[in-house]
């Protein structure tokens, strides 16, 4: 969808279900050593970043070769190795306001996503109101949920998910309105800030674009603004994100840890990573994909 669009506020109602768009692989048959590189180049400049999970999924080779493809594309200056994966080094300098366009980012860590997503919508509980923020991972949580077949009460600002949810006859569905992001979506905005701020939900399903030590963060402020909102007006809030967004820190912060009640990832976490936030005051679970 591109462009911005004005979407009525705070409206309850259920959208026609549209096919789920199957998750495409890079590569369908093997590939020379250079051809590979390539693709990984070419995912690279889609992504901003990627890990060696991801990159595994994607091409279907072996992790030994992914590592030695970039352990050569590193020494050849076109990306800088990370903990598990890389980033393309012309977008080091500006990584914190760079993000994959929405149809890209539904390719990263596909299964992941789903079982995070699972667990999310296994803590549900029959009637409760859900608020569901925008993002692939929420989206996964959405799709669980209408599965799971429980009434529910559901907000959300992502259109997407609004269609998933509209496909259950159970869940009663608000769409908060505001101005449709270009190429998204999500809907942000004033009018939006403002219905949110008279909500008061029992949980929130939120995700972010980076998680770094304690510090949540988007690479776009109004994004973050929107997030806030949704933080305030839920009694609970969840975090679900796959092991990849363990990062540096994007643009603007939306918060910290300490303002969450759980997180919910997979178990390509670091060890590192894994060992600091159970020192934080929250629930850590840790999902096979």
């Amino acid at each position: 969808m591109q462009g911005c669009g004005i979407i009525y506020p705070l409206l309850a109602f259920a959208i026609s279900p549209t096919p789920t768009p199957m998750t495409t692989q890079l590569s369908a048959s093997p590939l020379m050593p250079a051809q590979r590189r390539q693709r990984i180049i070419d995912f690279l400049q889609r992504h901003g970043a990627v890990t060696i999970g991801q990159l595994e999924q994607a091409l279907g080779v072996s992790l030994s070769t992914l590592r030695r493809d970039l352990d050569s594309l590193d020494a050849e200056g076109i990306v800088d190795r990370t903990h598990g994966g890389a980033l393309l080094r012309q977008h080091a300098p500006t990584y914190s306001t760079f993000e994959p366009e929405t149809a890209a980012a539904a390719e990263l860590s596909p299964r992941e996503k789903a079982a995070i997503g699972l667990a999310a919508a296994n803590r549900l509980v029959a009637h409760q109101s859900v608020i569901f923020d925008s993002g692939t991972t929420v989206l996964e949580a959405a799709r669980a949920a209408v599965k799971r077949a429980i009434p529910l009460t559901a907000v959300t600002n992502d259109l997407a998910i609004a269609q998933v949810l509209g496909q259950s006859p159970l869940i009663q569905l608000h769409l908060l309105g505001g101005v449709l992001r270009p190429g998204s979506p999500t809907i942000i905005g004033p009018p939006l800030m403002e219905q949110a701020g008279a909500l008061r939900a029992e949980l929130l399903f939120m995700g972010t674009h980076a998680v770094t030590d304690d510090v949540m963060s988007e690479t776009s402020a109004d994004v973050a603004s929107v997030k806030q909102a949704l933080m305030r007006a839920a009694n609970q809030r969840v975090l679900l994100v796959d092991a990849s967004k363990f990062r540096p820190r994007a643009f603007m912060q939306v918060g910290r840890l300490h303002d969450v009640h759980e997180i919910i990832t997979d178990t390509g976490l670091l060890a590192p990573e894994a060992e600091f936030l159970r020192t934080l005051p929250l629930k850590l679970t840790l999902v096979a994909p």
